[in-house]
């Protein structure tokens, strides 16, 4: 039997390394490669790619972009090209110039960009309310250890002695001081009021055993509040696997039944 979904996928972190585990349980689902910067041991040889422009002349049904905002800025327009495109580095699209020319890919080349809910729950909901939505703010909290500062010098682990409030404003500025940490908070604020006019907080605290999400948003009329808890293991928390695998299947299709929308 012919499989019926082919996936790329770029960089070999944590989230891709359990996507293969997904795809290798299921015969539908065939992991066409992954793009490495360099070879590892753990793939086999046969799917790994080094030479970026194999992902313009492989075209896939998705390409999943695992890696880092560096990464989706070289290679994402390459992707673009022949495959439609989900961008788990959503942090990313804080700069403009890369959001502009993803866009302008995909609009050349009849492609979709997807950005998925991830550790998050709601974007339907904001998407749904976005012409009506008047706040919109996401509280995190992680223990300092489950923070990426490598990418700020504008704060550091040393700077957490107890609970601390690390951030509090636009969701532009987050990611752009931890953009390997809140790629679901630049989903959320895409997907209702912006990147510069959704607030987010950031709360590290040394005490807490998992990652803690609060979402408010309001309009005329209604207010909503999600939290999700999630175990969490380097930056990315367990929901965000599961999660990821089911985004995939309803991007592709792949079950049969009810359409949730």
């Amino acid at each position: 039997m012919p499989t019926s979904h082919t996936i790329g996928a770029i960089g070999y972190g944590r989230i891709n390394r359990a996507l293969y585990e997904y795809v290798e349980a299921d015969p539908d689902f065939e992991l066409a490669y992954v793009y490495v910067r360099t070879p590892t041991d753990d793939l086999p040889e046969g799917i790994q790619v080094t030479d970026p422009a194999v992902l313009a002349e492989r075209p896939v049904d998705l390409v999943v972009e695992g890696a880092t905002p560096q990464a989706l800025d070289t290679l994402g327009e390459g992707v673009l090209s022949a495959s439609d495109l989900l961008v788990l580095s959503g942090s990313a699209l804080v700069d403009r110039d890369l959001h502009d020319r993803l866009e302008a890919a995909a609009r050349a080349n009849d492609a979709e960009i997807y950005l998925p809910h991830a550790a998050l729950l709601g974007l339907d909901g904001l998407v749904d309310a976005r012409s009506e939505l008047e706040a919109v703010a996401i509280e995190a909290t992680k223990a300092p250890s489950h923070l990426d500062f490598g990418y700020t010098d504008d704060v550091a682990p040393e700077d957490v002695a107890g609970r601390t409030e690390l951030y509090d404003g636009p969701t532009r500025g987050l990611c752009e001081l931890f953009p390997r940490n809140f790629n679901s908070h630049a989903a959320v604020a895409l997907a209702g009021l912006g990147l510069d006019e959704t607030s987010s907080t950031l709360v590290a605290d040394p005490d807490a055993d998992g990652a803690r999400h609060v979402i408010r948003a309001s309009g005329d009329g209604f207010d909503l509040e999600i939290r999700r808890d999630s175990v969490i293991e380097g930056v990315t928390g367990e929901y965000t696997l599961v999660s990821l695998w089911g985004s995939i299947r309803r991007i592709l299709r792949a079950d049969e039944g009810l359409r949730f929308v």
